[in-house]
């Protein structure tokens, strides 16, 4: 397990407990519900990945539009103009798309797994990075009709692995219990890991937790941690 090439979470604390990060080329759920900080600690873990590493990665957003979801992550300290990271990070927004087509009333004729893979594929060849954020699944599944969700997440995740990615897909959990990670119940079973984030509430407090519930060719600590953001350091930590 020490030979494989890894990823860093650069979450203080928690890449000790996984053999020192995320095996390289696995396609990973960051899973939970709303306001549990998923797109938050994966731009992180996309961001620093960049800043301390010799990698690139994009952030494809769907819901959030990219100048909104860059405000936020600077207000975190995470500037992608930085020039450590500013020709390694790229932020591709579909959203203004997504409403467009939905204006025309041609979502629904378009092959929109087809043309992801297609996507992905060209950014690939043109922009060469190694790691890619999709935010979210749950958006993405809204463009499109699929008749056979666990054929199509797998063309999906299978392209991925064909194109080397290490891959984060953000997965939205609803419903009362947030038991399922992902909309079909497939993706935890396709993916080769799933980061399950989570709210506890006690009266008026909310605290944030983080557990690493699957995570292939790896030896990770089963259960929950607290989740904090250290803005001196500007990075996540479990301690």
């Amino acid at each position: 397990m020490t030979e494989i090439e890894r990823i860093p979470t650069h979450i203080e604390g928690l890449d000790e407990n996984m053999n020192g990060g995320i095996p390289q080329g696995h396609i990973c759920l960051v899973a939970g519900q709303s306001g549990s900080m998923k797109s938050s600690v994966t731009f992180s873990l996309l961001y620093n990945a960049v800043l301390y590493g010799d990698t690139s990665g994009i952030y494809v957003t769907l819901e959030q539009g990219k100048d909104s979801l860059r405000s936020h992550m600077e207000n975190m300290g995470m500037n992608v103009d930085d020039p450590r990271v500013r020709n390694r990070i790229a932020i591709i927004d579909l959203s203004d798309l997504r409403v467009q087509l939905d204006e025309q009333g041609m979502s629904n004729r378009i092959d929109w797994m087809g043309q992801l893979i297609k996507q992905l594929t060209s950014y690939r060849q043109s922009i060469g990075f190694e790691l890619l954020v999709f935010d979210s699944l749950g958006a993405f599944f809204t463009l499109t009709k699929m008749e056979n969700p666990r054929d199509e997440i797998f063309r999906l995740f299978e392209a991925c692995r064909r194109l080397e990615l290490t891959s984060f897909f953000i997965c939205e959990m609803t419903g009362e219990d947030h038991k399922q990670f992902g909309e079909y119940g497939v993706e935890d079973y396709l993916s080769d890991g799933v980061i399950h984030l989570t709210m506890d509430r006690v009266g008026d407090d909310i605290t944030r937790k983080i557990g690493v519930i699957k995570m292939r060719h790896t030896q990770h600590r089963l259960g929950y941690d607290p989740l904090n953001w250290n803005s001196e350091d500007q990075r996540f930590t479990i301690k």
